[in-house]
């Protein structure tokens, strides 16, 4: 008798579980996680591109956010930077990127990453986390 009263609260408990089910919702939350990836690919694409004409210079970091989507369980995070190259006055940028939950705790504002940026569009920025 026991099998049978168990099965009866299992799909009592699939019932209550199935009226606050909104697939519709779901599929939302996938769909912009999805977009936020694709532009962190477009930005990481963009920034890798920026080849041999790229300079190095260090920038520190002035706010950092998680924007909800991850990569092969690694948060994806909008890190804002003030970029201070060697040669000319620094500049902000934001970079978008996947950041290794190892190094989560180098990603807070203060602190200081290295950086290429691309000289004829200086928004163009790759971090080096």
């Amino acid at each position: 008798m026991g099998f049978f009263k168990d099965l009866g609260r299992l799909n009592q408990q699939a019932k209550e579980v199935s009226k606050d089910w909104d697939p519709a919702a779901q599929m939302r939350q996938a769909m912009a996680g999805m977009s936020q990836v694709q532009d962190m690919m477009a930005q990481t694409s963009a920034a890798a591109s920026i080849g041999p004409n790229g300079k190095l210079a260090t920038a520190q970091i002035t706010a950092s956010r998680d924007t909800g989507a991850i990569v092969n369980h690694q948060p994806i995070l909008e890190i804002d930077l003030l970029v201070m190259p060697d040669d000319g006055a620094p500049f902000p940028a934001t970079v978008r990127q996947v950041v290794p939950l190892a190094s989560l705790g180098r990603v807070t504002p203060g602190g200081q990453l290295q950086v290429t940026y691309d000289p004829a569009n200086p928004t163009t920025v790759l971090a080096s986390i």
